[in-house]
């Protein structure tokens, strides 16, 4: 959600007001999108791997497994074998939305692949506390 504040439009942090929402999914877990619709039965059912992956690499990193790119890999394999193409993953810090190596803090994992046409996007937020490493 974004919010305006016109009594000071040029301070950027007066002005906007960035609130983080939880994603809007189908039934199946699918991150709702107008491209769903495009997706056949079974790129429908390749594409929760998206999902899957990443609430795979949530508990690995919950787990102790913070090393970044190993998570990334592991969602990427899980993409593929599922039939899609691979297009980003990225963890980045929450507050700074900088990628990051290892997860110390916060991080928010986001990922895009093809299935066929379409272009899915997804994303998962990660909590680390400092005691859980």
């Amino acid at each position: 959600m974004i919010s305006s504040n016109p009594q000071n439009p040029l301070n950027f942090k007066k002005w906007l007001q960035v609130e983080n929402l939880e994603k809007v999914r189908d039934d199946d877990s699918l991150a709702m999108s107008s491209g769903n619709v495009h997706l056949s039965p079974e790129q429908r059912k390749q594409a929760l791997s998206i999902n899957k992956s990443l609430s795979r690499a949530r508990i690995a990193a919950e787990k102790g497994h913070v090393n970044c790119q190993e998570l990334r890999d592991m969602v990427i394999k899980a993409i593929h074998e599922a039939g899609g193409k691979f297009d980003y993953a990225e963890i980045v810090d929450q507050e700074s939305s900088k990628a990051v190596e290892e997860i110390t803090s916060p991080v928010v994992f986001c990922v895009a692949a093809w299935f066929g046409k379409v272009r899915l996007i997804d994303n998962m937020e990660i909590f680390i506390r400092n005691g859980d490493l």
